[in-house]
């Protein structure tokens, strides 16, 4: 019945998505989308990225291939995994590959105009030519999300009782790992937009998302028993939290030298949650909240570091600060409960909006109940994160579902607020959906130790 369960949910997926091809080439069609670009350099033709059913087809074709082979890997492999997961997060993944294939065209058309404003004014400017970048979106997309499928597996062929056993006892490694990882991008990296992520093509900071989950699973696993043994004895308590807040401490660090500050806070909201959901003092994370709350504040008063004055004045006031968030709330209220079909909207218009405002796209384009469907499906796979933590007998199994499930939980529910302006905007991706091939990547690695343990026996 399970099998039977989780195959229908993954062809559920597969048809919706498939559908959403076929909208989105009929919305090309529709729009009399010219797919010739008339650029500086000449012609330049973008039909061949757009991977939509007709002509090409290789999108739908791509991605039903491999959602059937990965869900028969699954079954062939741990017949008792969860049944729901995969599909969730094959849907989740869907719709994101949908809307980037929808938002490229677009995305390199506007680029192009944009040049062509700045030549026609002056002739001699030098700028960024993205054009080629921003239409092969979808194409790349495609390609990471396959390599995403392949992580998956990779990870629940890799994962059995020795590794678990490794892994449990490298705690301490996991941030060594981090802060040797940051020092060599800080050297040798990439630096975009002020900060220093990309080593190599990767952004490290999802590498460290990772090693710090085995971090915490490992930690908890040795001491966590112990630590809420002694949660009303305050300093036996602090003797064994201690060393898990200095690694925390080190791992913050590290992030904060890359002037990341979204992953920053994420990890910072993962340890705090973790530590209370492992039944740990509730004084500690009550005084960890007031102070982020202070710390927050002086550095808004202070205006240090700039970015967080400049993301709290347009939380505040964004149709005055920032043109971006303004077109945020634009669109969303423009999408109403059905939206104005995909293919249709202006969310292109928004900077980044591949990799930082995908949920704004949704809303913009599917509506209110494409949004809901949206939150719902990561309901369900936090849901099945927390429920396979509770079955399981092993405390580094149980510890490693659970850190995965809080933070899809909790950068799920960063995105999302600061996509409709209720909390300052972060810049973090939302999982499956954004653009961006190390997130991507790095998600369907976790969604394979997910798998991993829900099929194992013990």
């Amino acid at each position: 019945m399970k099998t039977t369960n989780g195959f229908t949910y993954l062809l559920l997926a597969i048809f919706i998505t498939t559908g959403g091809f076929f909208l989105l080439q009929a919305g090309l069609i529709d729009r009399q989308f010219a797919s010739v670009l008339q650029t500086h350099n000449g012609p330049f033709d973008i039909s061949p990225f757009l991977l939509t059913c007709w002509p090409i087809g290789l999108g739908p074709v791509c991605f039903a291939l491999l959602s059937l082979l990965s869900y028969a890997y699954v079954r062939v492999k741990l017949p008792d995994a969860d049944p729901f997961i995969l599909p969730a997060v094959i849907l989740l993944s869907g719709i994101g590959l949908v809307m980037i294939l929808r938002l490229a065209p677009d995305l390199a058309a506007v680029r192009n105009e944009q040049i062509s404003v700045m030549l026609s004014k002056n002739p001699q400017a030098k700028m960024t030519n993205n054009i080629a970048l921003l239409a092969q979106l979808g194409v790349r997309q495609l390609f990471h999300w396959s390599l995403g499928i392949a992580a998956m597996i990779a990870t629940i062929l890799c994962l059995n009782k020795t590794m678990f056993s490794w892994l449990s006892g490298k705690k301490y490694i996991w941030v060594i790992c981090s802060i040797i990882l940051v020092t060599l991008t800080l050297l040798f990296g990439v630096t975009k937009n002020g900060s220093t992520l990309w080593l190599m093509g990767f952004q490290v900071t999802e590498i460290i998302k990772l090693l710090m989950i085995l971090f915490i699973a490992g930690y908890f696993y040795e001491k966590g028993k112990i630590m809420e043994l002694y949660k009303n004895q305050f300093g036996s308590w602090l003797k064994y939290a201690t060393p898990f807040g200095l690694m925390c401490f080190f791992s913050l660090i590290t992030l904060i030298l890359q002037k990341d500050i979204g992953p920053t806070f994420l990890l910072f909201l993962v340890f705090l949650i973790v530590i209370f959901c492992a039944g740990n003092r509730l004084s500690v994370t009550l005084v960890f909240i007031l102070l982020t709350a202070t710390v927050g504040y002086l550095f808004y008063s202070f205006g240090y570091p700039p970015i967080v004055r400049k993301r709290f004045d347009m939380l505040f006031n964004p149709f005055e600060t920032s043109a971006s968030m303004a077109r945020v709330l634009w669109a969303i209220s423009s999408g109403g409960v059905h939206g104005v079909g995909i293919g249709y909207g202006q969310s292109y218009l928004i900077p980044e909006v591949q990799s930082d405002f995908n949920f704004t796209a949704i809303c913009e384009e599917m509506g209110f109940a494409g949004a809901l469907a949206v939150i719902l499906l990561y309901g369900v796979l936090i849901y099945r994160s927390f429920k396979i933590a509770r079955k399981t007998n092993n405390m580094y199994k149980k510890m490693l579902s659970l850190t995965i499930g809080v933070l899809f939980a909790v950068q799920t529910a960063i995105i999302i607020c600061g996509n409709i302006v209720l909390i300052p905007f972060t810049g973090i991706t939302l999982p499956f959906i954004s653009y961006g091939g190390s997130s991507l990547i790095i998600s369907f690695v976790m969604t394979g130790v997910l798998l991993r343990i829900s099929g194992d026996k013990s």
